[in-house]
């Protein structure tokens, strides 16, 4: 073989080699950097929340933050109060808890001491005092309204919270908003949602019970 074939080919492979080389370390260095993770929905949505409570003029410039002032929006509108996974971890004793989840889904876990009592994503009440029967079949079926009242207690001043999964912003309005309608029907008047739902509790590291509920014991 020709002498400058061979130099050739001897510069091709260090080449290569040289690639190679440069390749793997650039592997490596990304492999070793710390990554952020996707940012989770239910925290995005919780931590815009919070911004906007503090500071309610801020300029809505995100998904999540528009999500957010609906989230506000409707409550003051509906006549409810809105509360923060970390808020309610700090006095968690002193409200009625009522998950509004599909039956079933509470083998996944609950906020601990929570009931359970499922309710319909988008509601069917039209005008609150006056719920009837065939609205209330439509929103809870399976389940009676004394049972219900049962659940929320003879004060009706006492705090009550109830969540649902955290995902229904806009439409349907999820299932917490449907059952405190109904609450708000029998004239409980202290109620709260909890924003996010179980998604940011869960998300925040929050404690679960897989205790059965008080509804499937």
């Amino acid at each position: 073989m020709p002498a400058h074939k061979a130099k050739k080919r001897l510069q091709l492979f260090i080449f290569i080699l040289l690639a190679t080389f440069c390749v793997a370390l650039i592997i490596i260095f990304w492999l070793k950097k710390p990554h952020l993770a996707t940012p989770n929905a239910y925290i995005t949505l919780t931590q815009s929340y919070l911004e906007l409570k503090n500071t309610p003029n801020t300029h809505t410039q995100s998904s999540a933050q528009e999500d957010a002032r609906a989230l506000i929006q409707r409550a003051n509108a509906t006549g409810y109060q809105l509360i923060d996974s970390h808020a309610l971890a700090q006095d968690l004793d002193s409200f009625v808890i009522i998950a509004t989840l599909p039956r079933g889904i509470y083998n996944l876990g609950l906020i601990p001491s929570a009931k359970h009592f499922a309710f319909a994503k988008s509601p069917s009440l039209k005008e609150i005092g006056k719920g009837t029967q065939e609205e209330w079949n439509q929103d809870s079926p399976n389940r009676s309204q004394q049972e219900f009242l049962e659940f929320l207690g003879a004060d009706k001043n006492a705090k009550i919270l109830f969540y649902d999964e955290g995902d229904d912003i806009f439409a349907p309005v999820g299932s917490a908003h449907t059952a405190i309608l109904w609450a708000q029907n029998f004239g409980y008047t202290n109620l709260y949602r909890l924003v996010g739902g179980f998604g940011a509790w869960k998300a925040l590291g929050n404690p679960i019970s897989t205790q059965k509920p008080h509804c499937c014991e």
